[in-house]
C-alpha cells in the first residue's frame, strides 16, 4: 500500500521530470547563439522597469490580501502583512506543494492570536476571486483582439468560448459557496452524522471554517474592491512581459500579450509541473510562433518573464533572513519583519539593478 508521503514524493518527482524534460527539449530546438546575441543587445532600462513592475505586483497581491484580513477584524499593519505574504511566498518555493506558502501565511497570522479559520477563509476567497479576475481579464483581452484582428490570432473565437465557460463556472461556484442557505443545509446534514468524537471534532472545524468563509458575503464592497484590484494586478505581468520584449527589441504588438499572458498564467497554476517551467516557455514559443516570432526570441522572452517573476520573490528571502516569518508580535503591534520591509525591498532593487547591469556588460 502506497503511503500519502510516497504519493506526494512521486508527484514532486513527476513535476521535476516534466519541467526538466520540457526545458531540455525546448533548449535543443532553439538557436543558442541567436539568444545570446539578443541578450547582448538588451536595453537595461526596460529590464529594470520590468523588475520594478514585478515587485509592484507582489506588493499589490499582499495589499489585496490585507483587505480581506481587515474585513475579518485582523488589524495587521500593512507592512507586516506585506512582509508575511512575501516571506511565505518565497519559502513556498522550497516546499513540496504550492499550498505550502498558504500554510505558512496561515501559521504566521494565527500565531498573532487570530482565529485560524478566519485566516484560511481569507486565503480561500482570495484564490476564488483571483480565478474570476483572471478569466475576466483573459476574456476582455480576447474580445479586444477579436475586434482588432478578427480570427487571425490563435483561434480567438475558440478561446473566447473556453474562457466564457471558465468564467461562468468559477463565478457560479463562488456564488454558491457563499450561499447561507447551503450552509444551513450542510450543518443540518452534518449534525446527524457525527457519531464519533474524532469525526465531531473534524466536522466542527470544517463548520467553523465554512461559517467564516460565508461571512464574507457581508463584506461585498471589500470583495468588489478586491476583484477590481485583481484585474489591475493581472495587468502587471502583461506590462513586465511587454517591457522585456522592448528590452530584447522584439517586434511583438502589445495587444497580443492580452491573450498570451492570461493563458500562461492559467498554465502556471496547473499542478503538473515545477512552477510552470517548461509549460510557460513552450506556450511562448507556440503562440508567438503563430505570428512569426522566432523560437529563440520567444523562448528567451518566456524564460526571462519566468525568472523575473521568481526574482520578485527575493525580498521575501531577505526579510526572512532579517526577521524570520514575523510571528512574535501580538495583534496590532509592528514586528521586525514589518519595520525591515522597506530596507529589504531597497536592497533587492539594488541587487536586481546590479545583476542586470553586470550581466549586460559581459
Amino acid at each position: 500500500m502506497i503511503s500519502a508521503f510516497s504519493v506526494k514524493t512521486i508527484q514532486r518527482w513527476l513535476r521535476w521530470l516534466l519541467s526538466g524534460g520540457l526545458l531540455l527539449l525546448l533548449l535543443y530546438t532553439i538557436d543558442a547563439h541567436a539568444a545570446v546575441a539578443i541578450l547582448r543587445r538588451s536595453q537595461p532600462i526596460y529590464l529594470l522597469l520590468a523588475f520594478v513592475v514585478a515587485l509592484t505586483d507582489r506588493v499589490l497581491m499582499a495589499y489585496k490580501w490585507t483587505l480581506l484580513l481587515r474585513a475579518k477584524g485582523m488589524k495587521l499593519p500593512l507592512m507586516d502583512s506585506v512582509g508575511v505574504y512575501w516571506v511565505s511566498t518565497f519559502l513556498g518555493l522550497f516546499l513540496p506543494a504550492t499550498v505550502g506558502g498558504d500554510a505558512l501565511r496561515t501559521y504566521a497570522v494565527a500565531k498573532r492570536g487570530y482565529r485560524t479559520a478566519d485566516v484560511i477563509s481569507s486565503i480561500l476567497i482570495e484564490r476564488a476571486l483571483g480565478f474570476i479576475a483572471l478569466f475576466s481579464f483573459a476574456l476582455a483581452g480576447i474580445i479586444a483582439n477579436l475586434s482588432v484582428f478578427g480570427e487571425g490570432f490563435i483561434g480567438s473565437r475558440r478561446l473566447f468560448w473556453l474562457f466564457v465557460i471558465l468564467l461562468i463556472v468559477s463565478t457560479g461556484a463562488v456564488v454558491l459557496s457563499l450561499n447561507t442557505g447551503l450552509l444551513r443545509r450542510l450543518n443540518t446534514t452534518m449534525a446527524h452524522r457525527q457519531r464519533h468524537a474524532q469525526l465531531r471534532k473534524i466536522v466542527g472545524k470544517l463548520r467553523e471554517l465554512h461559517e467564516s468563509y460565508v461571512a464574507y458575503q457581508r463584506h461585498r464592497l471589500t470583495l468588489m474592491i478586491f476583484l477590481g484590484l485583481s484585474l489591475v494586478e493581472n495587468l502587471l505581468p502583461l506590462i513586465w512581459t511587454y517591457l522585456l520584449a522592448l528590452a530584447f527589441q522584439l517586434q511583438v504588438p502589445s495587444l497580443y500579450f492580452f491573450i498570451l499572458v492570461p493563458i500562461v498564467l492559467v498554465l502556471v497554476r496547473l499542478p503538473i509541473s515545477l512552477d510552470g517551467f517548461g509549460l510557460q516557455e513552450g506556450a511562448f514559443i507556440y503562440f508567438l510562433g503563430l505570428i512569426g516570432v522566432a523560437r529563440s526570441e520567444a523562448f528567451l522572452l518566456g524564460i526571462a518573464s519566468h525568472i523575473l517573476a521568481l526574482c520578485s520573490l527575493l525580498p521575501g528571502g531577505l526579510l526572512y533572513a532579517l526577521g524570520g516569518l514575523g510571528t512574535q508580535s501580538k495583534p496590532g503591534k509592528e514586528t521586525a519583519i514589518g519595520r525591515r520591509f522597506l530596507a529589504g525591498l531597497a536592497a533587492d532593487v539594488f541587487l536586481g539593478t546590479s545583476v542586470v547591469s553586470s550581466s549586460l556588460m559581459v
